[in-house]
């Protein structure tokens, strides 16, 4: 039997089921299919959507074209064979009792991207942001803007916003050329990625964006594989919102937005939908788009998880595994953006936390601790984290020959009261920030009490002496909410936060 992906529960809306016999009939696809949009080059072609149950259901795309017949469910798709990247536009026709063509349509490399308020951030909100969108016009460059509405920001829904508020109508989007006019309001994390990685490699780029603020991880992850997870299940359990696991911040604002739904005594708490509760964002966000070939992700979220990074070392790797496990392509690529410097958070533990996630495969890390704004969980500085994360997939995904990474601590060597710290990622050796006096550096003794630590660069090492810790067991490095550091490497590329024991 072939696999059905999970996007078919989701694609019959309240609207298409109260439509007479006749309409039903009609092939229905979902938004992720589009006039401009990108199909992965050298993966097979998926195409899926719902008729009526029993019809056959062609699709043609080039000169090629495959059958298929829709269940006793109406769902139905169909298998394409892989092709290599192409910049002609080519059209796709789906037939059945009705005919949808969709127009315009590139083959080249598709990357989804994701995560909170941080990667949704628009690009004329952002530094750089003026001069980028007016230079927008890049056909290769298409973008499929997944919009949530009713946002969560910090006022309360209306009772249309809350009935809108449910994965079937959440997300809407539409594929569209880049332009001023379509890259304005698109992710700039996202905008300055795409484009990077169209001019270095000059085949189309498509970029899927669906990032909503203040979601937590597991809004993002099913809820059935939450439950599944002993460690996890907990944050199902209940009502949501005085379920303590998850962040205040996600609670306060949800129980602000669906306010008039709380004060109604008729109302059960339990059964309120919101995209901060845990599964909703994966049912809206990543269900409908399971199957459409990507190259890979790249996510930046956190902020709605930092309170608990024991917590966050079980979501995360859930999160990667659960996306890869429906889509079915493998370990495909997943970047990240590590949250940067802060005042007015303790975000030190949780950027441990994602520093540890680099054991799984096929991941990779932007650092950020550089760019931070200490008073704004929004820092503006995203052009450099959108250039961070292309480095990373022109090396780790398109075989650049280019550093890609800040240093990396490699192994740490005692030597009585003196600690040698070898890195890797540091060709042509360490330095700092205008190369100034190294800071950042502690280390403590079996006390664990750290305490500064002078630091000397030997090239790809750096020497730490702390006089009055006497044979140090322990050194860590950016440790802190808003850190006084400046390790880079000759790339000038930020060495992350890191705490280690001495082995």
């Amino acid at each position: 039997m072939p696999h059905r992906f999970p996007c078919r529960l989701l694609l019959i809306s309240s609207v298409f089921l109260l439509q007479n016999s006749a309409a039903r009939s009609e092939v229905i696809l979902p938004d992720v299919f589009g006039d401009h949009m990108v199909l992965q080059q050298n993966q097979p072609i998926f195409v899926w959507g719902t008729a009526s149950k029993g019809e056959t259901v062609a699709v043609t795309l080039g000169n090629e074209t495959q059958s298929s017949v829709a269940d006793p469910s109406g769902y139905w798709r169909v298998k394409l064979a892989p092709r290599g990247a192409d910049e002609k536009p080519v059209s796709m026709t789906v037939k059945a009792s009705n005919t949808v063509i969709f127009h315009d349509i590139l083959i080249g490399e598709v990357w989804l991207c994701s995560g909170q308020s941080n990667m949704h951030w628009p690009l004329k909100q952002a530094n750089q942001g003026t001069d980028a969108i007016a230079s927008a016009n890049l056909k290769g460059l298409r973008l499929l803007n997944m919009r949530g509405k009713p946002y969560g920001n910090g006022r309360e829904f209306s009772d249309d916003e809350i009935a809108n508020c449910t994965p079937k109508k959440y997300l809407t989007g539409k594929w569209a050329i880049s332009s001023p006019q379509s890259a304005a309001d698109f992710s700039a994390v996202a905008m300055f990625f795409g484009r990077e990685l169209l001019e270095k490699h000059k085949v189309p780029i498509g970029l899927i964006h669906n990032a909503i603020g203040g979601t937590p991880t597991e809004a993002w992850i099913q809820r059935k594989t939450l439950i599944a997870d002993p460690l996890l299940k907990p944050l199902t359990e209940n009502n949501w919102f005085t379920n303590e696991l998850v962040h205040g911040f996600c609670r306060d604002r949800a129980s602000l937005n669906l306010n008039r739904k709380l004060m109604d005594a008729k109302t059960d708490p339990a059964r309120l939908e919101h995209p901060y509760q845990p599964g909703f964002m994966y049912e809206s966000g990543i269900a409908p788009i399971a199957g459409y070939g990507i190259r890979g992700v790249i996510w930046y979220q956190g902020e709605s998880n930092a309170h608990n990074a024991a917590l966050h070392d079980r979501l995360f790797p859930s999160l990667i595994a659960d996306w890869r496990s429906v889509w079915q392509e493998g370990d495909f690529p997943f970047l990240y953006v590590q949250l940067p410097n802060i005042a007015t958070a303790n975000w030190q533990e949780f950027r441990e936390s994602q520093r540890r996630a680099l054991q799984i495969p096929n991941t990779g890390m932007a650092v950020t601790i550089d760019i931070g704004d200490p008073d704004n969980v929004h820092p503006p500085e995203k052009q450099i984290v959108g250039h961070r994360l292309a480095l990373m997939a022109r090396a780790k995904v398109y075989n650049e020959d280019i550093e890609y990474s800040g240093p990396t601590l490699q192994s740490i060597q005692a030597e009585g009261d003196t600690l040698r710290l070898r890195f890797l990622h540091c060709a042509g050796g360490l330095k700092t920030t205008n190369n100034e006096a190294l800071t950042g550096f502690e280390v403590a003794g079996k006390d664990h009490l750290f305490k500064p630590a002078m630091a000397t660069i030997k090239g790809s090492e750096i020497v730490l002496t702390g006089a009055s810790v006497v044979k140090p067991v322990a050194v860590r490095y950016a440790f802190a909410s808003n850190p006084d550091c400046n390790l880079r490497n000759q790339s000038n590329l930020p060495a992350s936060p890191f705490i280690e024991e001495v082995k």
